[in-house]
C-alpha cells in the first residue's frame, strides 16, 4: 500500500516539478490535456489571481482534511491548543476550569501543557492558534467527552487519567485550512514574478514536499496558522501593502512570538535598501502591535511582563547559555538527523540553498529580509530548544515557519540557479519527487 502511494506521488511530483523546470525558462513541457482550452499550462497561464488561489487552496484543503487527525490518540502539544479553542468557541473564555488538576507536576509534559493561574488553569501557549480555531468550535456541535485512558506519552507516576476531550474535527478543519491558505497565498506571491502554472507548482511542492502536510495540517500545532500569516504577509509585501503586511505579521506574532524575527527582517532590510524610515515604520508599527498584544496577554494571564508567558524562563536561559558545542550539534541534527532532519525529509531544499547566492541578486528586498529573519528565527529556536521538537509525530516541525518565510527567495534560487544547468534541473526534479514520496509515506504511516 505504502509503495503504491509512494510511486503515485513520485509520478505526480516528477510531472509537476518538470513543468516548473521547463516552463520557467520558456521551453517545452508537452504534457497536454487537449480540448478547446489548449494545454494544461496554457490554461493555468490564463488564470486570474482568484482562480489560481482556488486551484491551490481547495484541492489541498480536501487532501489535508482527509488525512488530518480527527481521533484519539492526539498529540498533547496541539491538544493544548484544541482545548482553549474549544473553550473560547463554546464559552468565550480562555480559562480551563476543568483542567486545574492537570497543572500538577506529574501531569506536565504528559497530559498537556496547562499552567495554574489563581484558581483556574490556562494553556501555556500564545492565544493565536486557539483564536484561529475557535470559530470552528463555535459553529458546530462541541460537547466534550470524558475520556478515561493512559496518556500517549506515558509516565510511570500514574496509570490512567480522566480528561475532557472536545471533538477533534473542528481542529482538523482549522489546521487543514490554515496550511491550504498559506499555500494559496504563496502561489499568489510567486505569481507576481512567475507564471501562474509555475506558481501553482511551487505551492504544491511546498505543500506536499515538506511536513506542512504531515505535521502542520495534521493537528492543531501553532505552525499552520503561523505559516498562514507569514504567507499572507509576503503576498501583501509583494503588492507593496506594507501596513497590511505588518498586520499579518502581527497575527503571526500573536500565534508564535518568535515570528517577530521574520517581520523585523522583512521590514528592516527593505527599509535599508530603500533608505526609507517610512518603509520601516509601515511594517514595524502594526507588527509591534502583535508584540504588544502578547505582552499584555502574558501580563494579565500569567502575571508577568514578558514575551515568554507560559513557557517560563527555560528557553531564554538556553538562548543565553554559553554551550556553543551543543548548539552546533543541535543545528547539524536539525538538518541531517534521519528522523527529524530537514534535508533528509525535504532534500530539494538543500539543492535550492546551494543557489541562494545567485537568487539573492534578483529577489525583492522584502523577500531577502524575510529569509534573513527566518534564519535568525531558526537559529534562536535551535539555541532555545532541542532540534527534534519532541516525539509523537513524523519528520521535522521547527523549520516550517523559516521555510515559509524563505519560500519566495528559494523560488528565485530555483529560477536563476537551478534552471541554468541541466544537471541541476535533474537533481532538483529527483529530490523534489523523493520529498513528496517521503511525505506521502509518512502521512500513510501516521
Amino acid at each position: 500500500m505504502i509503495e503504491e502511494i509512494v510511486e503515485e506521488h513520485c509520478a505526480i511530483a516528477k510531472g509537476g516539478v518538470k513543468a516548473l523546470a521547463d516552463g520557467a525558462d520558456g521551453s517545452h513541457w508537452r504534457m497536454r490535456l487537449r480540448g478547446d482550452g489548449g494545454t494544461m499550462r496554457q490554461r493555468f497561464d490564463r488564470m486570474g489571481a482568484f482562480a489560481l488561489f482556488l486551484v491551490v487552496v481547495l484541492p489541498l484543503f480536501a487532501l489535508f482534511f482527509a488525512t488530518a487527525s480527527r481521533d484519539r490518540p492526539y498529540h498533547i502539544d496541539p491538544l493544548s491548543n484544541v482545548i482553549p479553542a474549544w473553550k473560547i468557541g463554546s464559552e468565550g473564555t480562555i480559562y480551563l476550569d476543568e483542567y486545574v488538576e492537570f497543572t500538577a507536576p506529574e501531569y506536565w509534559r504528559s497530559v498537556g501543557w496547562y499552567v495554574a493561574v489563581d484558581d483556574t488553569a490556562v494553556s501555556k501557549y500564545p492565544p493565536g492558534t486557539a483564536l484561529w480555531a475557535a470559530p470552528f468550535y463555535a459553529i458546530g456541535p462541541n460537547d466534550a467527552e470524558l475520556v478515561v485512558g493512559r496518556p500517549t506519552n506515558e509516565r510511570d507516576s500514574f496509570d490512567t487519567v480522566e480528561i475532557l476531550i472536545p471533538p477533534l474535527w473542528p481542529a482538523a478543519v482549522a489546521s487543514s485550512l490554515a496550511v491550504a491558505l498559506a499555500m494559496g497565498w504563496l502561489a499568489l506571491t510567486v505569481a507576481s514574478f512567475a507564471s501562474p502554472a509555475n506558481a501553482a507548482t511551487a505551492a504544491y511542492l511546498g505543500a506536499l514536499g515538506t511536513t506542512a502536510w504531515g505535521v502542520a495540517s495534521d493537528s492543531l500545532w501553532q505552525h499552520g496558522p503561523a505559516m498562514m500569516w507569514i504567507a499572507l504577509a509576503g503576498y501583501l509585501m509583494v503588492r507593496s501593502n506594507r501596513w497590511s503586511g505588518g498586520i499579518a505579521y502581527a497575527a503571526a506574532i500573536v500565534t508564535r512570538p518568535l515570528t517577530a524575527m521574520v517581520a523585523a527582517g522583512s521590514g528592516t532590510y527593505e527599509a535599508w535598501k530603500r533608505r526609507s524610515v517610512k518603509t520601516l515604520l509601515q511594517v514595524a508599527i502594526p507588527a509591534a502591535v502583535g508584540v504588544g498584544v502578547i505582552v499584555i496577554y502574558n501580563t494579565i494571564v500569567f502575571g508577568s511582563v514578558s514575551i515568554a508567558g507560559g513557557y517560563g524562563d527555560g528557553f531564554s536561559s538556553n538562548v543565553l547559555s554559553s554551550d556553543v558545542g551543543g548548539f552546533l550539534v543541535n543545528l547539524f541534527r536539525a538538518g541531517f538527523d534521519l528522523s527529524r532532519g530537514l534535508f533528509v525529509w525535504s532534500p530539494f531544499i538543500l539543492v535550492l540553498l546551494a543557489g541562494i547566492r545567485t537568487g539573492w541578486t534578483s529577489a525583492p528586498a522584502w523577500a531577502r529580509g524575510a529569509a534573513l529573519g527566518g534564519l535568525v528565527y531558526f537559529l534562536v529556536q535551535m539555541k532555545a530548544n532541542r532540534y527534534s521538537g519532541g516525539d509523537g509525530f513524523i519528520g521535522y516541525r521547527y523549520p516550517l515557519e523559516p521555510l515559509m518565510a524563505a519560500a519566495p527567495l528559494l523560488f528565485f534560487s530555483y529560477r536563476d540557479w537551478v534552471l541554468a544547468h541541466r544537471m541541476r534541473q535533474r537533481l532538483f526534479v529527483f529530490t523534489a519527487a523523493l520529498a513528496v514520496a517521503i511525505q506521502a509515506a509518512a502521512v500513510v504511516a501516521i
